[in-house]
């Protein structure tokens, strides 16, 4: 991906970009990061008639497009739920603060998380009447800074049920209305083993977000940002879309993609990541999950499981069961 500014004017700035397949488009990105006119020869100019990977080649381009104008010029053209200048503050500013002050802060999202088990019917924030116990829900936490420190952070905030590929949401109260938020955070529930390990836990769900905020603009990734796990809750869909191509699902903290690991390990030293990866590789696969069973009952399924590993991408299978279930 490259790029360079062609013009700009009282309403916005022109980008060329050249995409990962050699592709230039001629992008109007307003000053908010507005997409304005989007033109390029490369693919069908109806949405309706390109292909799942050409639409997201159209998507990065746009993309890079604001990543471009913000590192050229004195623009932030991020919104809230992709604002790579302002993930990486609050990133920052949510590890400098003080204890209490962090508590303050992000009890109530703490407890959202970590409130599903037994069931989730005390929570902070009660759950919309049309989410089910065992329905995906995100909770959607905007975080606002004055200068270097945390000022404020909305009520939690609802995204699920997505029918149609159109997500309903519920919005609750929020300090600034009428102002972008400095960071997103999209969580869901999970176990997170304390309120003071919550602080890292959030660290590393936003190294996930920035991780996809380059992918979604066709970059590379810095080295820091290679690591597993859920970011933006919206990308998801497209990593596990079947016609989408050109991405590795790196939601999933088992994923064999190199270069990538999950770094974050709840609290439990290496026993934590390896419970999280079995439990990631085997939520919606029952084959390589019965097959785990059997060889945990019997041992005798050794060469089935090697093979149903190398199936899943797995470039070294007997390594990755032994880290996983222990010697093969």
């Amino acid at each position: 991906m490259n790029a360079e500014i062609i013009d700009q004017d009282e309403e916005g700035i022109g980008v060329v970009v050249t995409n990962n397949e050699g592709v230039k488009h001629t992008i109007a990105v307003g000053f908010d990061g507005e997409i304005q006119g989007h033109s390029q020869e490369g693919y069908p100019d109806n949405p309706a008639e390109r292909t799942p990977n050409e639409s997201e080649h159209v998507a990065q381009a746009r993309e890079y497009a604001r990543h471009h104008v913000y590192k050229e010029t004195e623009y932030n053209p991020f919104p809230a739920e992709k604002n790579l200048p302002g993930i990486k503050r609050v990133r920052t500013a949510i590890q400098d603060l003080p204890k209490e002050r962090f508590c303050e802060l992000f009890e109530d999202a703490y407890q959202q998380v970590d409130g599903k088990d037994p069931l989730p019917t005390d929570l902070p924030a009660p759950l919309p009447s049309e989410v089910g116990p065992n329905d995906w829900v995100a909770f959607l936490i905007d975080v606002y800074l004055d200068g270097t420190t945390v000022e404020a952070v909305s009520d939690i905030h609802f995204r699920y049920d997505y029918t149609d590929n159109t997500p309903s949401e519920q919005w609750n109260d929020d300090p600034f209305p009428d102002r972008k938020a400095d960071a997103r955070l999209q969580l869901t529930f999970d176990h997170v083993p304390s309120l003071e390990g919550f602080r890292e836990y959030l660290d590393y769900h936003l190294r996930c977000q920035l991780r996809d905020c380059y992918i979604m603009a066709g970059l590379e990734p810095p080295e820091e940002y290679k690591i597993l796990g859920e970011g933006l809750e919206k990308i998801i869909g497209r990593y596990v879309h079947p016609e989408i191509t050109i991405y590795d699902q790196y939601h999933k903290h088992h994923a064999p993609i190199s270069g990538y690991e999950l770094d974050y390990d709840y609290g439990m030293g290496e026993y934590g990541k390896i419970i999280t990866q079995l439990e990631s590789l085997t939520a919606e696969d029952e084959e390589i999950r019965t097959a785990i069973d059997r060889y945990r009952d019997t041992g005798e399924n050794k060469d089935e499981l090697i093979d149903l590993f190398e199936e899943r991408g797995f470039d070294n299978p007997k390594q990755k069961i032994n880290e996983l279930i222990g010697a093969v």
